[in-house]
């Protein structure tokens, strides 16, 4: 073979290669430890936390004394769908008072997928075609319905 050929070949599989490499994508901002230590709880309000850590990613949905920050790292290789490798989020939970009552730090190891959306909408009860629906009422009604004595 020749080294030009050689070469070719080399620089193509290294191409192809580079194509393989993971990639990586963050999303979302967590505090740091550093950040975590200075919210006490007990002492620690809504303020404080706020100009702390900065604004939460979410707040509770039925609840507003739940402040949640989520940061996430996906990984992606060539074509295949992104997998989380890492992702850590920070419950800040609030008691009546309006002080920290709680912070909890929670990783990928305790969380667990849900699926928020299914493509369709289950209903209940019996599914019909378009043509059982349009004959179904041919035999429930009645003459008297139709035709009104005068």
């Amino acid at each position: 073979m020749r080294p030009t050929a050689r070469l070719a070949v080399l620089a193509l599989t290294a191409l192809l290669a580079a194509g393989c490499a993971p990639t990586y994508s963050s999303h979302g901002v967590a505090p740091q430890a550093d950040q975590l230590a200075t919210v006490e709880p007990g002492v620690d309000t809504r303020g404080s936390v706020l100009r702390k850590l900065g604004r939460p990613s979410t707040i509770g949905t039925f609840e507003d004394d739940i402040w949640i920050y989520v940061a996430s790292r996906a990984e992606r290789v060539a074509f295949y769908a992104p997998e989380t490798v890492e992702r850590n989020v920070l419950v800040v939970r609030f008691d009546e008072t309006g002080l920290v009552a709680e912070v909890g730090r929670y990783g990928l190891e305790e969380g667990e997928e849900v699926a928020l959306a299914t493509p369709t909408t289950p209903t209940f009860g019996r599914e019909l075609t378009f043509v059982q629906q349009v004959f179904s009422n041919l035999g429930n009604v009645d003459a008297t319905q139709i035709v009104r004595d005068r």
